[in-house]
């Protein structure tokens, strides 16, 4: 992965065979006590995502090995006192052009990952949600 920093934004782009949720936890042991805020797009070969079935209380998983173009990535990722947390939601484009996506598990860069993360100088943690025990964001 390669960055780029100007004040509060962070532009990445990452490399045939980076994996995106590794990349940006090493990027955000750089970055003590702040979240930034994610944006993304590119193309992987190797993905894993989930969807939260409240019906059964698990994170119902889909892999896939073929080529597919990232359509959008959004979400956060934390470094609070150490801790490193990465909470993101992916869609993804098959060749023939169905979409999938969900919770993102796992995405390997097969072609370019180009990322602009914009960092809040906070420090917010996480808790568990007492009426869905989800981890969400300590406010």
């Amino acid at each position: 992965m390669k960055t780029f920093q100007k004040e509060h934004q962070i532009i990445c782009r990452l490399e045939v065979g980076d994996e995106i949720l590794t990349e940006l936890k090493y990027l955000a042991a750089t970055f003590p006590n702040q979240l930034g805020t994610i944006t993304g797009i590119g193309a992987c070969d190797e993905v894993t995502v989930s969807v939260y079935s409240p019906e059964t209380d698990q994170y119902i998983g889909t892999s896939s090995q073929e080529q597919v173009e990232l359509l959008a990535l959004s979400g956060n990722v934390e470094n609070a006192n150490g801790t490193i947390d990465v909470h993101l939601h992916a869609s993804f484009a098959r060749l023939d052009t169905s979409v999938f996506g969900g919770h993102l598990e796992r995405a390997v860069i097969s072609r370019t990952g180009e990322l602009i993360i914009s960092l809040i100088p906070v420090s917010i943690g996480r808790v568990t949600h007492t009426a869905t025990k989800l981890q969400v964001l300590d406010i």
